[in-house]
């Protein structure tokens, strides 16, 4: 089991779990410290966004590319110190950080666990921990690694997704808001609207109580197994991974597109639609 909630805690040996708390500002790290402070977890280490969670001379471009393996496995190293232990990534309800943490891990064959649950009920637990507190590599690392180091299976870039828009046998998630994917306001990016053809299900749809919601979806069962491929995507990646975990428990055949919308129109050769996708129709029938 990977992926771990105050219900089965009991199954699990602590001793053996490195607590890692992701719990971030996005894009700030002075904030993210001062979050950290506010109420920290004894015996856990933080990590930083940048170059953990997304870097500069990563995979793909947009706002937060996937750092390339050589990074991910330096911080992998660094929290397992010894044989049999394993990182416990948590974050704060209904976040993200720890996720793609988590989701990065995966990505590379690294052996990770997730806390779907709240801070506080960890916390609890926390003199269950071993008791020493990995220290993290400094950010100015070698960078190695390509896309062929990747499980392909959990991972697509810009081109795999300019052939998905003409494949009516793969379905796009867009999981930013509804009012992004209309393209009616967009807070971030320089231009507004979604990937051709993609459909919306929104971020906060695969939680409930804070939590991702591993049977959320299951009304959707029929019309999502009807796709050979889903590829799911947000704003740059990073959000899109409660959401594309969501639907790997489910048992499907899902991807996420790494670069997102924020790679996406970096090449003006790209169209872009506003308003809902024919296809999206279904979905809110679904959901009423």
């Amino acid at each position: 089991m990977t992926i771990i909630d105050r219900t089965t805690v009991d199954e699990q040996d602590f001793n053996t779990l490195i607590p890692v708390d992701c719990r971030n500002v996005m894009d700030d790290m002075t904030a993210s410290l001062d979050r950290i402070a506010e109420s920290p977890v004894e015996g856990a280490v933080h990590i930083p966004q940048y170059p953990w969670m997304f870097d500069d001379e990563g995979l793909n471009h947009g706002r937060h590319p996937v750092p390339v393996r050589s990074i991910v496995e330096k911080l992998h190293e660094s929290l397992v110190q010894a044989s049999g232990e394993v990182p416990l990534l948590f974050d704060d309800e209904q976040q993200f950080f720890h996720t793609r943490l988590y989701y990065l891990f995966r990505l590379y064959g690294l052996d990770a666990m997730l806390w779907n649950d709240s801070v506080d009920s960890l916390e609890t637990l926390s003199t269950s921990f071993g008791s020493t507190t990995p220290a993290l590599p400094g950010p100015n690392q070698s960078r190695t690694g390509d896309y062929s180091d990747v499980q392909i299976g959990l991972l697509v870039l810009m081109e795999d997704v300019k052939e998905a828009v003409h494949d009516e046998d793969v379905l796009l998630i867009d999981v930013r808001s509804r009012e992004r994917y209309l393209g009616l306001e967009e807070p971030i990016d320089r231009k507004m609207g979604h990937i051709p053809g993609a459909v919306n299900i929104p971020y906060g749809s695969f939680f409930t109580a804070g939590r991702m919601d591993f049977a959320s979806h299951e009304h959707m069962r029929h019309f999502l197994d009807s796709f050979k491929e889903i590829i799911v995507y947000c704003g740059s990646g990073m959000s899109a991974t409660p959401p594309f975990l969501v639907l790997q428990e489910m048992g499907l055949p899902v991807r996420l597109y790494g670069g997102s919308f924020s790679e996406w129109i970096t090449d003006d050769n790209n169209t872009i639609e506003t308003g809902d996708a024919p296809l999206n129709e279904r979905i809110l029938s679904l959901n009423e």
